[in-house]
């Protein structure tokens, strides 16, 4: 797994992490894809996730987070990991 990140928040913000807009679509059998947009207390940030094999939802996810303002893609195998046995399992 690969994640790159950085964050800075705002310690004086009260108002809770609210949903503005949510978006899903199901790819294939397995895979998704995800397009959110969040209000939170982040002042400015980024993250980056690559997570290939081997770990539950694997796949692909990056945000931007501006003013108090995040952007949140994401694209994920909506399999779990069943890891004694090395296999895909779906529950």
């Amino acid at each position: 797994m690969i994640y790159l990140g950085f964050s800075l928040n705002n310690p004086f913000w009260i108002e809770r992490y609210r949903d503005i807009w949510k978006r899903h679509w199901a790819v294939s059998k397995n895979k998704n894809i995800e397009f959110e947009f969040h209000k939170n207390s982040e002042l400015f940030g980024f993250s980056f996730t690559f997570a290939p094999i081997a770990r539950d939802h694997s796949g692909l996810s990056f945000s931007i987070d501006l003013l108090g303002y995040s952007f949140y893609f994401n694209f994920y195998d909506s399999r779990h990991r069943d890891h004694y046995n090395n296999r895909w399992a779906e529950y």
